[in-house]
C-alpha cells in the first residue's frame, strides 16, 4: 500500500469515528443544555466545543473527499480492504 492510501485510510477512518462520536456528544449534550440553560458561560463553552469539533468533522470529510478524488483522477486502484475497513458490511446477508 503506497503512503498516500495509507492516510486516506486513516483520514477515512477518523471520519468515521468523529462522525459516530460527533453524533453521540450532541445527543447526550443537548438534553444537559436544557437544564444548564441559565449557566451562560457553560452554555457558550459546550457550544464553542461542538462547534469546533463540526468544523474538524467537515476538514476530515474534505480531506477524505480530496483524497478520493485525486486517487481517482490520477487512475489509481484504491484497494477493497481500505473500503471495506471502512464500511461496515455485515458478514452475512440476511436471508429473504
Amino acid at each position: 500500500m503506497t503512503r498516500r492510501h495509507r492516510l486516506l485510510h486513516v483520514v477515512m477512518k477518523m471520519d468515521q469515528a468523529g462522525s459516530a462520536g460527533y453524533v453521540v456528544a450532541t445527543l447526550v449534550t443537548t438534553p444537559i443544555l436544557m437544564l444548564i440553560s441559565p449557566l451562560r458561560t457553560v452554555m457558550w463553552l459546550v457550544g464553542l466545543v461542538l462547534g469546533v469539533s463540526g468544523l474538524a468533522l467537515g476538514l476530515l470529510g474534505f480531506l477524505m473527499a480530496w483524497g478520493l478524488t485525486v486517487s481517482m483522477a490520477r487512475g489509481e486502484e484504491i484497494p477493497e480492504r481500505i473500503l471495506r475497513s471502512v464500511r461496515m458490511v455485515p458478514s452475512r446477508l440476511p436471508k429473504a
